[in-house]
């Protein structure tokens, strides 16, 4: 579960890692927030398109080949970053970063293949644990690396930091890594045939729908606070690059201590279910806070509300998923919600700035209304029967 830790750690430090920066870098073109949120939201928008891919890959091939290949093009993705001279080669840099972080579909599929389900989402809790510290560290190299000046930040020290750990990651699955899936638990290529069959049947899956919605909604809204955020508190508080920074590596820490501490005994506690839906109120709660927020005290405790909600919620409805998902096809399953949260990730930032543009505060108040109806999705979903 170490090397793991390190994968999925890496593929959110490269997702967060541009969060204190790129919202400048692309001001300094002279665009306004409807393309920079758009810009964020191509990362995502790769990962929606790679997760179903390398989770079916990895039911075939298994788990560890698909790892170990992703984390060397996450390395190859840094690379290009660091040296990028234009925003044309920063925008390729986050399509190639995009598609190989669609990995943590098969990351989360090893987790399910090791864990029974009553244990679950505390596996899932530890896989949370990493992108949480992932969060903290991707947004804290990005800023404190880059420095306090917006007009004099520095771009390539960051992105080489990210790249010695993804090749880190790499090396940690040809050596360490086992495999999780036996041969005869994989599908085999006479089995590609009946993948359209195998989609079909999921889409009659009550439970597994309403799971993939409420994932959609919930990061939808989440993706809205999290492009538009630097650019709001730069407005509202004067903060640069590293207090942002800083601000995201306090509530990564809150999201590495509650999954990976708390998680397994809140479980036991209430059940997924009920985790997910108190995150959800969470959400909500959080998102009204922030757009009302008077002072950084006031802010601090709306952001530690979100992220209390969102340490909760991950592992909590990923289990959930993978329980709706039998052990051959678990890869799939878990990249067609991984595609759909990473939808959502390109969906909110396709009108947050919009919103920004229209209102400062509004993006926050339409992410509450965005995760409203996933109460209503969470309470309506009921396990398939085994």
């Amino acid at each position: 579960m170490a090397v793991l830790f390190l994968v999925v750690f890496v593929d959110l430090v490269g997702f967060g890692l541009l969060i204190p920066l790129l919202p400048f870098y692309v001001q300094r073109t002279g665009a306004g927030p409807e393309v920079i949120t758009l810009v964020l939201g191509l990362y995502s928008l790769a990962q929606f398109v790679a997760a179903p891919f390398w989770g079916r890959l990895s039911d075939r091939y298994g788990r560890k080949p698909i790892l170990g290949m992703t984390c060397v093009g996450l390395s190859l993705s840094y690379a290009l970053l660091a040296f990028a001279d234009s925003l044309a080669l920063v925008l390729a840099s986050r399509i190639l970063g995009g598609l190989m972080a669609g990995n943590i579909a098969a990351a989360q599929a090893y987790v399910a293949d090791v864990t029974a389900p009553e244990a679950r989402a505390k596996g899932m809790g530890i896989l949370g644990a990493a992108l949480g510290l992932g969060f903290i560290v991707g947004p804290t190299i990005g800023g404190v690396l880059a420095g306090s000046s917006v007009e004099g930040a520095d771009y390539r020290a960051p992105a080489l930091a990210a790249m010695t750990l993804s090749i880190a990651a790499a090396i940690g699955v040809a050596l360490f890594l086992k495999e999780s899936l036996p041969k005869d638990a994989r599908q085999n290529r006479d089995t590609r045939a009946t993948w359209r069959e195998k989609r079909d049947a999921a889409l009659q899956r009550h439970a597994l729908l309403m799971l993939v919605a409420t994932g959609f909604l919930v990061i939808t809204a989440w993706a809205q606070f999290e492009t538009v955020f630097a650019l709001w508190v730069n407005t509202a508080f004067a903060f640069g690059p590293r207090e942002i920074g800083l601000v995201f590596g306090f509530m990564g820490a809150v999201h590495v201590v509650v999954q990976g501490l708390f998680i397994g005994a809140l479980t036991r506690r209430f059940g997924e279910r009920r985790l997910a839906i108190i995150a959800v109120v969470l959400f909500i709660a959080g998102y009204v806070a922030v757009a009302a927020s008077p002072d950084l005290p006031t802010l601090i405790a709306s952001c530690t509300a979100l992220a209390l909600a969102s340490a909760i919620f991950n592992p909590a409805v990923t289990s959930l998923v993978s329980q709706e998902a039998a052990r051959g096809e678990r890869g799939a399953v878990m990249g067609a919600y991984q595609g759909a949260t990473a939808l959502g990730r390109v969906a909110g930032p396709a009108f947050s700035g919009t919103l920004y543009a229209a209102g400062t505060v509004l993006p926050y108040l339409v992410a509450a209304a965005l995760a409203a109806p996933a109460l209503a999705l969470i309470a309506l979903a009921q396990r398939r029967q085994k």
